[in-house]
């Protein structure tokens, strides 16, 4: 990722985001993740293009509502799986 001094605040948020993904939902997160590093690549850039930084955000936006939503449902399954031990 990004440690420059010099990158903008969105750009260095992003690369935190990417960070906290790989180290606690690499594999379920892989899609937000890939958002969140286009979205970092491009506001790094001289002249971001907007319109597509806003359209990724919001994409990812609508995934982590979507994640967080499934998220209980999703470990329910997986507690009743390892009770009969598919897990």
């Amino acid at each position: 990722m990004t440690d420059n001094p010099k990158d903008p605040p969105l750009a260095a948020a992003l690369a935190d985001s990417v960070k906290a993904i790989d180290a606690d939902y690499a594999e379920e997160m892989r899609e937000l993740r890939a958002l969140f590093e286009e979205a970092r690549l491009e506001a790094e850039k001289d002249e971001p293009n907007d319109v597509k930084l806003k359209a990724l955000l919001n994409d990812a936006n609508e995934m982590a509502r979507t994640f967080a939503t499934l998220d209980p449902a999703w470990q329910a399954v997986q507690r009743v799986a390892r009770m009969f031990g598919i897990l």
